[in-house]
């Protein structure tokens, strides 16, 4: 009687480990959802950005002034 216990115990343990799994794969969708959308997002944050950066170029662009002959060529300057 105690083995027909026994196999009865592991029967429902292993419900249990079934339902605990497909709770998880369930979860783990959709964390990847999530995850999917935020990568979408941030792709869309930096394109932004690269516009923005393109605007403010136009508008404010950055003056590119000639070496100073003086001084020499700087650290990134071939001699």
């Amino acid at each position: 009687m105690s083995e027909a216990v026994r196999a009865e115990e592991f029967h429902t343990e292993r419900d249990k480990l079934e339902q605990d799994r497909a709770m998880l794969n369930e979860r783990l969708q959709a964390l990847n959802v999530d995850r999917e959308a935020t990568v979408r997002q941030l792709a869309m944050v930096a394109g932004a950005l690269q516009t923005i950066e393109g605007f403010l170029d136009r508008i404010n662009p950055e003056i590119s002034l000639p070496p100073d002959e003086n001084h020499g060529p700087g650290p990134d300057e071939e001699k």
